[in-house]
């Protein structure tokens, strides 16, 4: 590598971006710069490569995941030009010796066999708070020369950042909260609404036998066991160890709290009248625009998605279930519109390049102040009509969820400091007032109800079979009539109206419609003929009858239509 080749050209900095990179520089480059999720961290980091490949110093990434070894890679492909860029993890094997740049996962970095040449190194930690453990930590080399960390908020549950990262790299400084996101116009205007909804008898008297056993086990693991009273995050790590490694009577108390703290949080995830606020959401975000449902729970963020579904809503949840190609294509066919609505516990919280939203809905809050900024991060960025960003945090009132009671903390302090718009509404109201925000009518919506495609996810959702088509009109009659598919003259025009579709929409649609010869088939005989999803059929249905009805196709299926 030619150092002189290196360039700034192709980075353009951000005011708080230059701001962060020469304080970084001042600090002898070693520094965790601290910027919200969207304001533009790895473009700081890309700069900070730039100036160590100008200077003839290597580079490598650490990153905490696969998905971020993708990302980096392209970023650096093309922001940095002609010099040699390798990967480290997941298949690839380059080593930092033969190129410029290696970007590695951080569970190849800690290893003993992780080559590191005699160099100057920069080393770039992306989303450096998970690095504090005693494992990861190992990735942290002495004999890398120059450090920069990136992270959105620079918290741990345990003793990490005090302990591992910040003598490690130094000091903190703080490139760009919320407050200065906001006035720098890099994040959208933002709107809050609180949404209280309430406990059924059974559910408000199971919280309270679950709180009553954490609050007593809790006590109990201070005073017998010598556990943390001063810091949750410190206790609940060493309730984890006690339940692994401690005698039988610490591990049966450790054990017993790790239980009810899982129930607890399983029951708040899963409130039907919690479900119920969301479905009723859903009618209003079935005619908007994009929207990612924040869960803590695989089993809950199923539930979002069937209650957005049941709504009209073309609804997916994601999970660490899925493997790289399900998750790859679910995210892909968010970005595209394809599914509106994204439900995930905490796999959407970071490490994930998560495609722009509209509509943040936190359906369980997390005791984690990083994780609740990391979410909010997600739906935040600016939209290019400059639209705001709204978001509706739903919560069991007189729970542990409920704000009167100190839940999210300083982070929903900082959130409604720079909000345009905060309200706080019961279950019954947040429709209404989300239409009202999203440009809705409520006649509007509530016309939207009576849609074969409502009825048919709904119908999906709830384990039963559609028959009748998820659209009416013109196509659709054509699409039923025997005389056009008995006539050889105007089948062969209605499958050239088909070609416009792609080879999936046009599967379905024969399928379905019976066209060729073969018999109508149900939703449910569709899903397992093409051996896809049965949402997926109503929603490819929907999406080919949409396009049939074009104006460069549909005067040819009325026409069919009309001499049948």
């Amino acid at each position: 590598m030619d150092p002189n080749q290196v360039t700034f050209d192709k980075i353009e900095l951000r005011d708080w971006q230059r701001e962060a990179l020469d304080s970084w520089i001042g600090t002898g480059r070693r520094a965790i710069v601290e910027a919200v999720t969207g304001s533009g961290k790895t473009t700081l980091g890309l700069a900070a490569a730039a100036d160590a490949l100008s200077r003839g110093v290597r580079v490598l990434v650490i990153v905490p995941g696969t998905p971020l070894v993708e990302q980096w890679y392209r970023a650096v492909r093309t922001a940095l030009g002609p010099i040699r860029i390798g990967r480290s993890g997941d298949g690839f094997h380059d080593e930092l010796g033969d190129v410029d740049v290696l970007i590695t996962t951080v569970q190849s970095g800690y290893r003993d066999t992780f080559a590191v040449p005699d160099c100057q190194i920069l080393c770039i930690a992306d989303e450096v708070h998970r690095y504090g453990s005693e494992s990861f930590s190992r990735a942290l080399r002495d004999s890398f020369t120059e450090r920069l960390g990136l992270t959105a908020t620079l918290e741990r549950s345990d003793d990490g950042v005090e302990e591992k990262l910040l003598p490690f790299f130094g000091e903190s400084i703080v490139g760009c909260d919320y407050r200065r996101a906001r006035a720098d116009k890099i994040i959208a205007p933002i709107r809050v609404m609180t949404v209280a909804v309430q406990f059924s008898a059974l559910e408000f008297n199971r919280n309270q036998r679950l709180e009553d056993e954490l609050r007593r086990e809790r006590r109990s693991l201070i005073d017998n066991y010598g556990c943390s009273e001063s810091s949750f995050g410190v206790f609940f790590r060493q309730v984890q160890d006690l339940a692994k490694n401690g005698d039988f009577r610490a591990a049966r108390t450790a054990g017993r709290y790790l239980h009810a703290f899982s129930a607890r949080r399983e029951l708040l995830a899963t409130c039907r009248a919690k479900l119920k606020a969301i479905e009723k959401l859903g009618a209003v975000l079935a005619g908007a625009g994009k929207t990612l449902v924040f869960s803590e729970t695989k089993e809950s963020a199923r539930g979002c998605a069937d209650a957005l579904a049941s709504a009209g809503v073309y609804a997916e949840s994601m999970s660490s279930d899925d493997v790289g190609a399900e998750r790859t294509r679910l995210l892909r066919q968010f970005d595209e519109g394809r599914i509106t609505a994204l439900a995930a516990p905490r796999i959407l919280d970071e490490g994930i390049d998560v495609p722009e939203a509209d509509v943040g809905i936190i359906a369980a809050a997390s005791s984690s102040r990083r994780q609740m900024v990391q979410r909010i991060g997600r739906v935040i960025r600016v939209k290019p009509d400059g639209r705001p960003a709204s978001f509706v945090i739903l919560y069991m009132q007189s729970s542990i969820e409920d704000p009167a009671r100190g839940a999210h903390e300083s982070f929903l302090e900082q959130l409604l400091e720079i909000a345009d718009e905060k309200l706080d509404v019961p279950a019954d109201g947040a429709a209404v007032q989300l239409a009202n925000w999203l440009g809705q009518s409520m006649e509007t919506v509530e016309s939207a109800r009576s849609m074969p495609r409502l009825h048919a996810l709904s119908a999906v959702v709830n384990g039963k079979d559609v028959i009748d088509p998820v659209r009416a009109g013109s196509v659709t009659n054509v699409l039923l009539h025997e005389a056009i598919r008995a006539d050889p003259d105007r089948f062969d025009l209605l499958l050239s109206c088909l070609a416009i579709l792609s080879p999936q929409q046009i599967r379905v649609i024969v399928t379905r419609f019976g066209l060729g010869g073969g018999p109508r088939r149900s939703v449910r005989e569709t899903a397992q003929l093409l051996r896809i999803g049965a949402r997926d059929v109503v929603r490819v249905e929907d999406e080919s009858l949409g396009r049939l009805e074009g104006q460069d196709v549909l005067p040819i299926i009325q026409l069919l239509c009309g001499e049948a």
